[in-house]
């Protein structure tokens, strides 16, 4: 072998074992979580459990001291106002034979006339103002297909709709059951005075041929509860049924007050856990928007033991868009346990980072956030992100990221700038 060939061969090998040393005196790549920035539809969500509960419910009580005959009626059993019969009271005689209890009896009449006067009274009011949402939201319909208005105002149009239909509807069970009370209040009266003489010396009337109280259903809907099967001796006032209309269900959750400052009436929100599927196998999501964010919060002690200050959000169903929405609306009851995810913010086509890429840069705190880019060099370095919405697992990056850049995952204290790193 010629010197000049022999020479280029032992620089060769030199070159190589001096490679070889240099890369093992290298510190080895720390593997990571890796993940790419990219654009898209951001949403940011307030979460915690809510329940089911009837909207209106109505709780059918002993109107007199008496005996409580056998109640054949279930939980689910259907009930329809004025016609289903409930219970059957037998009234007791009275402690005291005396005119006190007889005028007593009388006022309770008399009130209870004056708030089935004033339950009529409140269904005449809300019919006109249903009646005159209703025309509201048929005027603006039409200037927003004429084109003479944007459609700004045809939103409010159909909720002011919405609400004021709910409105009637309860006022109309009120007066139901205003009704109801005053047909109690009746049926006592009557027991007394045919016991008691009247206090201007009138005869009493006589009681009906048996001499029983018959309790009918105030409402339309179901039973939900029974407090009392069996015959027996009951106090005035003593719970027999809860009835309700079960498809008229709304959503009530504790939320912690820190999260309740930021919801208001009208927010969107998204009804999951309660069980159903879709064809596929995935979880169902109903919609729900927000009727009230009540204004008193109450202490709550959490599983843990610690003190929160709760408050309760009140949700009702969105209009199903769907034929199977309505099925399972109608398969919930009451009581129900639901998870809610209320949308407190949302926005479209921005800039995404994971929130485990996120940390507190050093500086204090008024450092702001920063995250460690990994370079096409396999090299983590830490650069400063402006933040805007904050969700649950994505934040939005208003500055410092593009689209399609790599970042670390929940970098550990072996993670750093300048460290060489390595995707799992």
């Amino acid at each position: 072998m010629k010197p000049l060939a022999r020479r280029t061969v032992w620089i060769l090998v030199a070159a190589g074992a001096g490679f070889v040393i240099w890369r093992s005196l290298q510190p080895l790549p720390v593997l990571v979580d890796v993940a790419t920035i990219a654009r898209g539809d951001l949403r940011v969500t307030v979460d915690d459990d809510g329940r089911t509960r009837v909207r209106e419910r109505y709780t059918i009580s002993a109107p007199v001291r008496g005996r409580l005959l056998r109640v054949p009626l279930e939980p689910g059993d259907p009930v329809v106002a004025g016609q289903t019969v409930v219970a059957e009271f037998e009234p007791l005689p009275p402690e005291l034979l005396d005119a006190r209890a007889l005028a007593r009896a009388r006022a309770d009449v008399r009130r209870a006339e004056a708030a089935s006067s004033a339950a009529e009274a409140r269904v005449a009011q809300a019919e006109q103002q249903a009646g005159f949402a209703r025309k509201e939201l048929l005027r603006i319909r039409d200037l927003t297909q004429s084109g003479v208005d944007s459609g700004g105002n045809l939103d409010r149009a159909e909720r002011d709709d919405e609400v004021a239909s709910d409105a009637l509807h309860e006022a109309r069970f009120l007066a139901r059951v205003a009704a109801h009370e005053l047909e109690i209040a009746r049926t006592a009266l009557t027991g007394y005075e045919a016991q008691l003489a009247a206090d201007d010396g009138s005869e009493p009337r006589e009681p009906g041929p048996s001499g029983r109280i018959v309790l009918r259903s105030p409402v339309d809907g179901s039973v939900l509860r029974r407090f009392e099967e069996s015959a027996r001796a009951l106090e005035a006032g003593a719970p027999i049924l809860e009835v309700g209309d079960t498809s008229r269900l709304e959503i009530v959750a504790d939320y912690l007050s820190q999260d309740a400052v930021r919801v208001r009436p009208g927010m969107a929100v998204l009804v999951t856990g309660f069980g159903g599927r879709t064809r596929d196998g995935g979880e169902r999501t109903l919609h729900g928007r927000v009727r009230v964010v009540e204004p008193g919060g109450y202490t709550k002690v959490s599983a843990l033991g610690v003190e929160e200050q709760r408050v309760d959000i009140v949700v009702d169903p969105a209009p199903a868009a769907d034929g199977e929405d309505i099925a399972l609306w109608r398969a919930l009851g009451d009581g129900y346990h639901v998870e809610l995810r209320i949308v407190v913010d949302e926005a479209s086509g921005v800039v995404i980072v994971p929130t485990g890429a996120l940390f507190r840069a050093r500086g204090g705190d008024d450092a702001g956030q920063a995250v460690l880019v990994v370079g096409p060099d396999g090299v983590a370095r830490s650069r400063g992100v402006r933040v805007g919405r904050v969700g649950e697992l994505r934040a939005e990056v208003l500055d410092g990221l593009a689209a399609g850049e790599r970042v670390v995952l929940y970098p550990s204290e072996l993670v750093g700038d300048g460290t060489r790193v390595d995707a799992r």
